[in-house]
């Protein structure tokens, strides 16, 4: 693989870390973040870690779904833009830079953050929202978290089982429905970056055939190394693949459940690579969301240890360099609008009935 020449001014030649999957310490209450901490040592950083540790880029992502929304006050709505609106203040505080668009994270003289949600709810209840959130700085969006939506099922529920119940017993088919299909379009005319994590394999092929954008699954693993119902499976990574997007491997250990340890995060990348290649890959920490990461890891501050590891099992300089941050900036360019404005409506001169109907 030929190395990527990236210029960033203010930065050197030094290459881009970038981070596809994070959240802000506020996505968790307080007393709880406490309570995990005592029973279960849940990692959690300030926003002003990636300036400490110079990440060129971090995805800070809210939570859409009743997992992120429910205990707040106030609507569904209101708990994402809430969410927003702390990760933005907690960013701006640290020294970081919003950005909306992939050429100003090159051209950031320092560590910047780009908006995210994960968990589409409030999109399936009012296709608007999906306009609102471009407004608000959101420029990645997974469609379901650890619920099925109007848009989407999952593949796996909070308490860990494979799919939904609704899935399971036959009462809602899986996969896109016909309203996720017109998001996905949607976004693709919007610009923004589609995230497939979470999404079981119904869903995630069909966003796949329906895009005409790279998409993501931002924080991930793969069952041909190791068998677990968050992960994605070989015709999953060959979809996303297919789109020229990427994958974005979770360095998190639940229990002894997912990746234990930094060879375990080697194999997942070597198993991708054999696969699809090594330039199919990034990184998704999740950093804020996870009650662990994996032994030899201690949160974004240890990215060079995942860099030794790559190493050690066989990618060679220009593959990690891709892994760390290349490959995801390739993404970021080829999904996103270069500016700030909303692109113009469809060719036909009118947009998808569900967003059309939302505006009457």
């Amino acid at each position: 693989m030929n190395e990527l020449r990236v210029e960033s001014a203010g930065r050197g030649d030094r290459p881009p870390v970038i981070d596809l999957h994070a959240h802000s310490p506020s996505i968790i209450p307080g007393w709880l973040r406490a309570v995990g901490k005592t029973t279960v040592s849940m990692p959690g950083d300030p926003l002003a870690t990636l300036r400490a540790e110079d990440i060129s880029l971090t995805v800070v992502t809210a939570v859409g779904d009743p997992v992120g929304t429910r205990w707040r006050r106030g609507s569904a709505w209101s708990g994402v833009v809430d969410q927003l609106s702390a990760a933005r203040a907690e960013a701006i505080s640290a020294g970081l830079t919003v950005v909306t668009d992939a050429a100003a994270i090159t051209n950031s003289s320092g560590p910047a953050v780009m908006l995210g949600v994960e968990g589409a709810d409030v999109v399936g209840a009012d296709p608007q929202r999906l306009i609102d959130l471009h407004r608000l700085g959101v420029r990645v969006l997974g469609l379901v978290h650890y619920a099925d939506n109007g848009l989407g099922t999952i593949g796996m529920s909070a308490l860990g089982g494979r799919g939904s119940r609704a899935v399971r017993s036959g009462r809602r088919p899986a996969g896109l429905s016909s309203l996720g299909k017109e998001v996905v379009a949607e976004m693709n005319r919007l610009h923004m970056l589609i995230d497939l994590a979470h999404a079981d394999i119904a869903t995630t092929m069909a966003a796949c055939e329906h895009s005409s954008a790279p998409v993501l699954s931002s924080h991930t693993g793969v069952t041909g190394a190791q068998d677990f119902p968050r992960f994605i499976s070989d015709a999953e990574v060959e979809a996303i693949a297919a789109t020229g997007g990427v994958i974005g491997l979770s360095p998190s250990r639940i229990g002894t459940h997912a990746m234990q340890d930094l060879d375990d995060f080697a194999r997942h990348a070597a198993h991708v690579a054999q696969l699809v290649g090594a330039e199919h890959l990034c990184l998704g920490s999740d950093m804020n969301g996870v009650i662990g990461y994996l032994d030899g890891l201690k949160g974004p501050r240890d990215f060079p240890n995942l860099a030794a590891a790559l190493s050690h099992i066989g990618f060679d300089a220009a593959e990690v360099r891709g892994i760390l941050g290349d490959n995801a900036l390739r993404v970021l360019k080829t999904a996103l609008l270069q500016n700030d404005r909303l692109p113009a409506p469809t060719s036909s001169g009118t947009e998808p009935d569900h967003f059309e109907r939302s505006r009457r």
